[in-house]
């Protein structure tokens, strides 16, 4: 993530702008990737631009969606909406974490997952992201921002893997 990112999620952060009119605007580029690349597009004129974003996007978020095209910044969209978002759950006292597993765990496992992580980063509460990834072959990775944290059996194998080679 670029510092220009992480500038512009501060200023949408201070904008005050609805939690909602913010998500529903990252969904938009989202669900429509054709939407950025227009925006971006260097042949497309300001004033197009503007259009399109008055056509498809909330009164509360426009002005700053325009500044954003204006200085040819489209193209930081999904990072400024992901910092903005880290930001908004810093000061919620959330925690945002990614569990990839094999099997899905149970819901008494979550809850001790969710608890341990709000004692170690002494947070209020963890919204946790469930990820389905087979090729772990077994165990999880819990993954909180670039903290890992990896109990599985590719990663086991990976381990061993590299003891064997250093011998």
């Amino acid at each position: 993530m670029t510092q220009a990112a992480i500038n512009y999620s501060q200023v949408l952060y201070e904008l005050s702008i609805p939690e909602d009119v913010v998500e529903e605007a990252a969904q938009a580029f989202k669900l429509v990737p054709q939407l950025k690349s227009v925006l971006c597009s260097p042949v497309v004129r300001k004033s197009s631009k503007h259009r399109i974003i008055d056509r498809v996007f909330p009164a509360e978020i426009r002005n700053f969606l325009r500044v954003l095209a204006d200085h040819q910044n489209m193209d930081l969209a999904e990072d400024i909406f992901k910092a903005w978002r880290f930001r908004v759950n810093e000061q919620k006292g959330i925690l945002e974490a990614s569990l990839f597993y094999v099997t899905e765990p149970e819901e008494e496992q979550l809850r001790e997952i969710k608890t341990m992580l709000c004692k170690k980063y002494g947070k209020k509460d963890v919204r946790l992201c469930l990820i389905e990834d087979l090729s772990l072959i077994g165990g999880f990775i819990l993954q909180v921002g670039d903290l890992e944290t990896d109990w599985s059996l590719k990663g086991r194998f990976r381990q061993l893997e590299q003891k064997i080679m250093r011998r």
